[in-house]
């Protein structure tokens, strides 16, 4: 971008696209054309950011993606690289996960807190919770329970705290909603562009 002047300075805004899960190994749910297109869509943002899941690398997967403020950034395999991609956040997903789950990184105060909601089913999506590791954990309550937020993810989003952001990949219900639901609650202005949101039945570009 060249030197603006000062009402192009006036009225720039920067746009902020999160693209989560679009990875070759989810590409059974995608058609090649609707990753065409979302390609297309990242041209027309200032900042992309990446957020992808770490599954493809099995159950072994070292944790320094959710302990480490600066984990090292991985050459991968299964990522594509996006127009205007400005960071790339590692994450993984859970299915069938509770407060037992998280227990040896909570306070006992949190961890019975949580375990009590639980017994009465009043945790609400979107109900955060710090961890004893500088990490948080939010309740989703969708087909994944529990999201945990790793430190670089978490930074992210306070540093977009107040802020626009658009959010597009896959799949919807599942590890696109824990991504929503964690900037949400977090406090990012957070909205969906569904042109551009697969689900694990439906692609919307064939």
């Amino acid at each position: 971008m060249g030197i603006l002047s000062f009402n192009e300075y006036n009225t720039f805004q920067e746009t902020n696209l999160l693209v989560v899960d679009v990875q070759k190994s989810f590409s059974d749910f995608f058609t090649p054309l609707y990753l065409s297109k979302v390609t297309e869509y990242c041209s027309d943002f200032t900042n992309v950011y990446q957020i992808w899941d770490n599954h493809i690398d099995g159950h072994g997967v070292d944790k320094d993606f959710l302990y480490d403020d600066k984990p090292d950034v991985p050459v991968h395999g299964d990522l594509y690289v996006f127009p205007n991609q400005k960071l790339l956040i590692e994450k993984r997903y859970n299915y069938g996960v509770d407060a037992d789950f998280y227990k040896t990184i909570l306070e006992e105060r949190t961890y019975q807190e949580i375990k009590e909601k639980e017994k009465t089913q009043t945790l609400r999506k979107g109900d955060l919770y710090l961890t004893t590791k500088g990490t948080c954990i939010v309740f989703v309550g969708n087909h994944h329970q529990w999201f945990h937020i790793g430190k670089k993810m978490l930074d992210f989003f306070n540093s977009f705290k107040g802020k626009h952001m658009t959010i597009i990949g896959g799949s919807d219900s599942e590890c696109l909603d824990d991504i929503y639901t964690a900037a949400e609650s977090v406090g990012v202005l957070i909205k969906r562009d569904w042109k551009y949101i697969y689900t694990a039945v439906n692609c919307p570009i064939k």
